[in-house]
């Protein structure tokens, strides 16, 4: 019977240790995931970073390109306008001047 009962108590002692060992194991484990998860968090925020800097030097290229041609476009009307006033600039005064009359 003490035997038995031997028997038992080291095998309680044997199931302790395993599940003493299993717990290690698993907070190993765990620091293990917690610390690649933190790697894969900062990678991803560096190329997050990377891709948002891409973006942002994309846009600013993309604005001034059309900032440029809006310039060009703007300057080409103004100068438009004004050959338009040197060529007809007697014209408009008398028109404005019949239209003052004409009241």
């Amino acid at each position: 019977m003490d035997t038995v009962i031997n028997k038992l108590s080291e095998i309680e002692v044997a199931a302790s240790r395993i599940l003493e060992g299993a717990a290690n194991q698993k907070k190993v484990l765990d620091q293990q995931q917690e610390e690649q998860i933190a790697e894969y968090d900062q990678q991803i925020d560096k190329e997050t970073a990377a891709e948002i800097a891409r973006l942002q030097q994309e846009l600013s290229v993309s604005m001034d390109s059309e900032l440029q041609k809006l310039k060009q476009s703007s300057e080409h009307a103004l100068q438009s306008l004004e050959t338009y006033y040197k060529e007809n600039h007697e014209t408009l005064v008398e028109q404005i001047y019949e239209k003052i009359i004409r009241k």
